[in-house]
């Protein structure tokens, strides 16, 4: 899963002064290996400025379309987001891993009872393919949260419209504009009124399952809000699009370590400084441990400890039960003992 395919890129569509959809060009036989589930991501990697660059971004295509694209918005001191909304050409060449990710909407199996998607700013993106699916591949209700500053700066917007136009009577849109009003739309930010009187609203949906997308604090709060209202965890699907401060700080470790990885059906042994993560430990020396965000985000570098124990500074991706069967996030993971023992599992 780690290995790295070059994709031509055939089409740079503008969304906003910021941002961008790219879309790729899959050769028939790759068609299979870049086969995706609604929700997922693509790791893409490019070599600026004689640095190799490798970043996280969700599909924003649907499962019906026929097409592989993912939207890039351009972020204060961004390599990769620089490079691709201001240098990026169509026929340039990205390299490109399969599609993987856990924030997934499986329209064959959650295609049968209503869903709730949540999202702001640019975590629209996995939204616009899980909506997509969910309208071209079942008879679902789609209820649609979207916060954003303004109008201006909403992503897919046309999209959004078009879409809401085709299935009007179960493409339920809400906008929520947080500087710029438009039109009815709700005012402010995306906040425990707006979701009562969105519940209350739609009270006799058939409610399957509950998707968030977007800043940290937004997703927490709308996970908390839907746990409150009584909805079981294992229907609450949640996805960050930005890092969260580092919780611990295990950089002040002293002392040295004796790290297995298995990488690949490879097995390789070395000494490495504590206070560095296992997955940089590995890179370090040359071995290629998959990854991609290095926030502790998109769970690209997951591993299992197999031996010896590992802590993470932060979790925003792993389930208690993945925790308690020993998975971490690699680029997040600290071994804690003088051996350690971890399977890369991408």
């Amino acid at each position: 899963m780690n290995k790295l395919y070059d994709l031509k890129v055939t089409k740079i569509t503008h969304l906003t002064a910021s941002s961008v959809m790219i879309t790729f060009e899959v050769p028939e036989l790759l068609k299979k290996v870049f086969s995706f589930e609604a929700g997922e991501y693509l790791t893409l990697q490019q070599t600026i400025n004689n640095q190799k660059v490798r970043r996280a971004y969700s599909i924003c295509s649907g499962v019906n379309e026929g097409e592989l694209s993912v939207a890039v918005k351009r972020v204060p001191n961004g390599i990769f987001s620089t490079y691709a909304t201001q240098e990026l050409k169509e026929g340039d060449i990205l390299q490109v891993m399969p599609p993987m990710g856990s924030f997934v909407f499986f329209y064959d199996i959650f295609g049968n009872r209503d869903i709730m998607l949540f999202s702001a700013g640019s975590g629209v993106t996995p939204m616009m393919s899980i909506a997509k699916t969910a309208l071209a591949k079942t008879n679902i209700k789609v209820v649609f949260v979207y916060g954003n500053k303004s109008k201006q700066e909403t992503l897919f917007f046309d999209e959004i419209e078009t879409l809401r136009a085709q299935y009007p009577e179960r493409f339920l849109v809400h906008y929520v504009f947080s500087q710029e009003p438009w039109g009815n739309n709700y005012t402010g930010r995306i906040n425990h009124k707006i979701v009562t009187e969105l519940f209350e609203k739609y009270k006799d949906l058939n409610w399957g399952r509950y998707y968030a997308c977007g800043p940290t604090q937004l997703v927490k709060d709308l996970r908390e809000m839907l746990l409150l209202r009584g909805i079981d965890k294992e229907r609450i699907f949640t996805e960050l699009f930005e890092a969260s401060p580092d919780a611990v700080d295990y950089t002040q470790l002293e002392g040295n370590v004796e790290i297995t990885v298995e990488i690949g059906g490879e097995t390789h042994t070395f000494t490495s400084a504590r206070n560095q993560t296992l997955l940089a430990s590995a890179l370090m020396r040359g071995y290629d441990a998959p990854y991609s965000c290095l926030n502790g985000v998109c769970s690209s570098c997951i591993g299992k400890v197999t031996e010896g124990e590992a802590k993470m500074a932060k979790n925003e991706t792993l389930t208690e039960k993945e925790v308690e069967e020993g998975y971490v996030l690699t680029c997040q993971a600290y071994a804690m003992q003088d051996k350690i023992k971890v399977k890369f599992e991408n």
